[in-house]
């Protein structure tokens, strides 16, 4: 390795010189923001002509004056497209300079082809979407322009403030020059991805997707990591980036390899941890990296057929569809492997469908009961596996053995029986519900039962196309002296206790018209632009049936039509029922992640941690298991513990000279507060891994309930 200061424009001396953009390398992004602040940078150097520092450049030899571009290609790229810029303004008589300065700036970016030397050719190969839109640029085609990418919009900015600019090329050709770089050049000897890695941790703007993708590419030989980026990675970040859209795609990756590492793991790394999690699998395991990116590739093609509805299957895409309306991507893991056992034969249609309306049902009951979300994390990451182990121990099928586990499971991992779901609807202020969520909860009470149910109503609650339905008030928010008069003399009371309910919400195309009109208006005589009564009498909509067989709407009339929906929502969201019937102790996982609440009732059976497990005698108490535990953590930091107990800011550990009363020792000279209940003590434990950055999901107890 050789590193040295260098000027940026002592890079791009020679005709010959190329800098190769490795295809594993991201694509052009600088922001705005960032072209600003360089143009200004060079603004002040044009000023008190002093040099600047622009970071530094790794680049790798790779044969005749040829360079791979390992960090740097967003700086290189961005002065090349002021060169560029500064050229074409010079072309247009813009901006004046000399014949030898003119051709001097051309000769930084670009070099003659050797076919013939008219034809200009960029010095920077970048990847494809990049490579086509600089050579458009260079070569004045404006057919082929690429108008959406980050090359051609950054052009056009540097082209317009150097041309507002009082300013001449000069100067700025003067500015660029001052601009200097450390140039790291590599050799044989030295390993890439280990350089690229430590000059990307000091907080240079990387995402673990882009650092996944070079820790698989960067090592592969130039012909095999072109085949594989081309064959699987830009298909893994297409499939990634489920919704198309630019401001989802930068974290896009990253967020699909967390769910890829849990699916196949059932440990799910937190965000900030995905990329040195993923080495460490990928390592473990010793993957070959094409075997690698063809598994991750068709995960990543679940990823979009799952939120875009579009599997093999139509009764499956109907139930994910409605899925992507709840907004739990938490479910992705599971659901990675269920299409995976589908897809491969494993796992019937039938079955799949049973079981992604089971877990539909499921997720939809906790969310009206308001169950917390935290549990719904360890619960689909470790359901396949789970299910999988009782196949393989029990005389009981995949479906079974997993609706078994959705309704099994206690406390926050219960699925709401049918009264706590009907008394959670029922108080539940639907109208305040997130957008998604009403027009899920809407659309499928209005479908009821149907096979048939026009989804299109999906796409008129949220706002697509000329055809709008929307949420209405049957007793409007605002009272109005008929509505105050109709209600009685507890009009107040019905108003606050029902305005928001269910019973008081249905669905219209014509809300505007509705406006706070009595309920005989509402009922029987609104008109549309075109003189058609579009009341409620008149509906075609399910949800108003009811609503339309009404002469008044009161009380009464609230508490019958809220009957009906809740005895139609058990019946629509209803609890799955499994054949299996456990022939012995049935016993439930929980790790120190779990509620508090989960652990008490339960009797010990072991304990995992980090792959090793402990029995655990069935009567222990949690001040054994808090001793155990840390005992376990003693053999990998002993050091951090011994620090943690001289510490007199902690309330976790103590030492011979800071233990307070009750205090018991838990390691020889470290002592931890005893005296308190269980949810100290798991407390206790939870911040320890804090401390000492251990995942509490990786502490793995197997307990049973007392009978």
């Amino acid at each position: 390795m050789d590193a040295h200061k260098s000027k940026l424009v002592s890079l791009f001396s020679g005709d010959e010189v190329k800098y190769v953009i490795p295809v594993y390398q991201r694509n052009y992004n600088w922001s705005t923001k960032q072209c600003r602040q360089l143009f200004n940078d060079l603004l002040s150097i044009i000023n008190n002509e002093k040099e600047h520092f622009f970071g530094s450049i790794v680049i790798y030899y790779n044969r005749q004056e040829t360079f791979s571009v390992i960090d740097g290609q967003q700086r290189l790229t961005t002065v090349s497209l002021m060169w560029l810029a500064m050229s074409k303004l010079i072309a247009e008589g813009l901006k004046d300079c000399t014949n030898t300065m003119r051709q001097n700036i051309t000769n930084k970016y670009s070099y003659p082809s050797d076919k013939d030397e008219n034809i200009r050719l960029p010095k920077i190969i970048h990847v494809e979407k990049d490579r086509k839109a600089f050579e458009a640029l260079i070569k004045n085609d404006k057919d082929k322009i690429e108008k959406d990418s980050n090359i051609t919009r950054n052009f056009n900015l540097f082209y317009e403030w150097i041309k507002a600019s009082q300013y001449s090329i000069a100067e700025f050709d003067n500015a660029i020059r001052r601009l200097a770089m450390v140039k790291i050049e590599l050799d044989a000897n030295d390993n890439p991805q280990l350089i690229f890695e430590s000059l990307n941790s000091t907080g240079l703007a990387l995402s673990d997707g882009d650092k996944i993708r070079n820790f698989i590419l960067m090592n592969l030989p130039d012909n095999i990591q072109k085949e594989c980026y081309e064959k699987y990675w830009v298909y893994i970040e297409q499939y990634a980036n489920y919704t198309g859209l630019e401001k989802d795609a930068l974290g896009a990756v990253t967020n699909f390899v967390r769910d890829y590492l849990t699916s196949k793991t059932t440990h799910i790394p937190a965000l900030r941890d995905v990329y040195s999690t993923f080495k460490t699998y990928a390592i473990h395991n010793e993957i070959e990296a094409s075997n690698l990116l063809a598994d991750m590739k068709q995960f990543a093609l679940y990823l979009y057929e799952i939120e875009n509805a579009k599997t093999k299957s139509s009764k499956l895409n109907r139930i994910l569809r409605r899925l992507t309306l709840l907004e739990m991507t938490v479910i992705h893991p599971y659901i990675f492997n269920l299409l995976n056992s589908y897809y491969m034969g494993m796992v019937s249609e039938d079955d799949t469908v049973t079981i992604m309306s089971g877990i539909e049902n499921f997720i939809f009951r906790r969310l009206i009961c308001e169950v917390p979300t935290n549990a719904l994390n360890k619960i689909f990451a470790n359901l396949h596996g789970s299910a999988e182990k009782m196949t393989e121990k029990e005389q009981v099928s995949y479906v079974d053995a997993v609706i078994y586990l959705l309704t099994s499971r206690p406390e926050s991992s219960r699925f709401p029986s049918d009264d706590e779901f009907r008394k959670s609807f029922a108080e539940k202020n639907i109208y305040n519900m997130r957008q998604k969520n009403k027009v899920y909860t809407f659309y499928r009470l209005n479908a009821g039962h149907s096979k048939e149910s026009d989804e299109s109503i999906i796409d008129k609650m949220l706002g697509k196309g000329n055809d709008v339905l929307s949420i209405e008030h049957i007793m409007p928010q605002r009272l109005s002296d008929e509505w105050r008069s109709s209600l009685g003399d507890n009009a107040d009371t019905i108003h606050t206790q029902w305005l928001n309910s269910i019973a008081n919400l249905t669905l219209t195309g014509y809300n505007s018209s509705y406006s706070n009109g009595t309920f005989h208006y509402k009922l029987e005589e609104v008109t549309d632009d075109k003189g058609n009564k579009v009341g409620f009498k008149y509906s075609p909509l399910h949800l108003n049936c009811f609503i339309s067989k009404q002469t008044q709407w009161g009380e009464n009339e609230l508490k019958q039509r809220l009957k009906l929906i809740l005895d139609e929502a058990v019946s629509i969201w209803y609890v799955p029922i499994s054949t299996y019937q456990p022939q012995k102790k049935v016993y439930n996982e929980l790790t120190l992640d779990d509620e508090t609440d989960d652990f008490t009732n339960h009797a010990f059976i072991d304990c995992s941690i980090d792959g090793t497990t402990i029995a655990l005698k069935e009567n222990i108490s949690w001040k054994k298991v808090l001793k155990t535990i840390v005992e376990i953590f003693d053999k990998k930091h002993h050091y951090e513990l011994e620090q943690i107990a001289n510490s007199s800011n902690n309330s976790v550990l103590y030492s011979e000279s800071t233990k307070t009363e009750y205090c018991e020792e838990v390691l020889p000279g470290i002592y931890a507060y005893q005296k308190g209940s269980t949810y100290t003590k798991i407390n206790i434990l939870k911040e320890l891994c804090k401390l000492l950055d251990i995942d509490p999901q990786t502490i793995v107890f197997h307990v049973r309930e007392y009978e």
